[in-house]
């Protein structure tokens, strides 16, 4: 049951999800992850690291989304969720994908899906639940709401992590929503940090080109499809409430700020509006903060972007969206890797063939081992798709090892790759592409590339495919076809 004891309707279990209703609200998915006996709700805990404590445990054991509830210094229902998206099953609600599909079928589907996308532009309404509550002047104060500490190193609490910050084009127009850490520092002031080569990036530097705060809404708590849309490679033009629209084929419903001139979604959570202010005007010292690729990254001396907070809205009983870098190879974001997909469609685009599938190992956030089955066609070509791999858009930022392997290979398997890796590539067969785009959270870069303008580092690829002349010849693997392991299986019940 859903808040207000509104019976949610089942989505996607077990069949083509297509053409599914989409969810309301963030509390609509709760709701619906609790049909499927994956929600467990928490109280008592304390928003000094407990919070995140319980998080990382649950991703340890791949176990439920958590409601955390009565946090110790706050009232009854500010609460806080965590760990929404880190099943396959919770994956493909957000996606509108069949729930019982082989993850690399569940991939696959997501991105052929993904080739029919189309905008579906918002609907602007007069008003939504995020009115329900307003703060304004004094009244501010972001810690009001039980912002974690998420880490035991963190240098404060960050109220952004599952957030959604939205920015406009001055010039072209189009609306941006990305996700980018945000910590509290004052009751009205919030560091941001946006890593370069980033859309919100690009719109926050033409305003302050022009000596102009650049105009910012930040929602923390929003309907599933908008997360998914936020943290995905959306083409550049493209509003993220366009594809999340296409995504739960309805209209996002907004409500255009009077205050920042930008779309709020009508349905969110927690809502602030503010500007963020040009460094020259005023930075802050943010950090450090555990991130995706498992190290603290920020602290003392490292100054980010300052967010002046001019109006706070949420809903009643508001619930604050945490979705909390975890190291390596927990899940903390979507369990099914869609930077992959990208990637997949994007080595197809570019005329590569025979791509039997494309899978991230360690990190799904970012492609630091990205993997990719081929079905071999010609002498050279594994080297060839290794290559574009590691240097298309959606593989290179973060990339580091891209590994090729032949199709027999279950690439989902990270012990299947490395038996690969181990016994069909040789060691001395491993090529590299130099100065190539990345993310300041690779704390294998040098200090002064780390920290420089625009960090680049190299790529290593390592063919671990059969020889392409001794394809037919090649020695047969020791194990049973998986067409007849799944037979046995399912004659014996195993």
């Amino acid at each position: 049951m859903a808040d207000g004891g509104k019976l949610v309707y089942n989505r996607g279990q077990g069949k083509d999800a297509e053409g599914a209703m989409p969810f309301e609200d963030l509390r609509d998915f709760m709701a619906c992850v609790d049909d499927l006996g994956e929600l467990r709700r928490f109280e008592g805990t304390h928003w000094d690291l407990e919070i995140g404590a319980i998080t990382e445990v649950l991703a340890e054991q791949k176990g439920p989304m958590a409601v955390f509830d009565r946090i110790a210094d706050y009232p009854a229902g500010y609460r806080v969720t965590t760990h929404p998206f880190g099943t396959y099953r919770r994956s493909a609600l957000a996606l509108n994908l069949p729930t019982e599909a082989e993850p690399l079928a569940m991939l696959d589907t997501w991105r052929r899906r993904r080739r029919e996308f189309k905008p579906v532009p918002p609907r602007v309404v007069e008003t939504g639940p995020i009115f329900q509550n307003c703060w304004e002047g004094r009244e501010i104060d972001l810690l009001r709401f039980p912002v974690p500490k998420w880490h035991e190193k963190d240098g404060g609490r960050y109220i952004g992590t599952g957030d959604m910050v939205i920015t406009r084009d001055p010039e072209l127009g189009w609306v941006n929503a990305g996700s980018y850490r945000m910590m509290v520092h004052e009751p009205d002031v919030a560091s941001l940090y946006i890593a370069p080569g980033k859309h919100g990036r690009y719109h926050m530097q033409k305003y302050h080109a022009r000596g102009e705060p650049c105009p910012v809404t930040v929602s923390f708590g929003q309907e599933a499809s908008l997360w998914v849309s936020v943290t995905y490679n959306v083409p550049d033009g493209t509003s993220e409430y366009e594809f999340a629209g296409w995504l739960r084929g309805e209209p996002v419903e907004v409500v255009e700020s009077k205050l920042t001139g930008l779309p709020i979604p009508a349905t969110a959570e927690i809502v602030l509006e503010g500007d963020i202010l040009p460094p020259e005007v005023e930075m802050r010292d943010e950090g450090p903060f555990g991130e995706w690729a498992g190290y603290f990254t920020g602290g003392p001396g490292k100054k980010a972007l300052v967010v002046k907070v001019k109006r706070v809205l949420f809903r009643d009983d508001p619930i604050l969206f945490g979705i909390p870098p975890l190291k390596p190879p927990l899940i903390w974001d979507t369990a099914l890797p869609l930077r992959a997909a990208a990637v997949w469609e994007q080595l197809e685009g570019s005329g590569q063939e025979g791509i039997a599938g494309v899978w991230q190992l360690v990190s799904n956030s970012g492609p630091l081992v990205l993997v990719v089955a081929l079905r071999q066609q010609y002498a050279g070509q594994s080297k060839q798709v290794g290559a574009a791999a590691a240097s298309c858009r959606a593989g290179a930022y973060g990339g580091k090892w891209v590994i090729v392997v032949d199709d027999d290979i279950d690439i989902t398997n990270a012990e299947d790759v490395l038996w690969a890796v181990a016994t069909r590539a040789k060691a001395d067969n491993i090529d590299f592409l130099h100065n190539v785009w990345t993310s300041r959270a690779d704390e294998a870069l040098d200090p002064e590339v780390k920290y420089g303008g625009h960090p680049v580092s190299s790529r290593a690829i390592i063919d671990a495919c059969k020889p392409f002349p001794r394809l037919k010849t090649y020695t047969p693997t020791n194990d049973f076809s998986r067409a007849y392991k799944k037979e046995i299986a399912e004659k014996f019940g195993l």
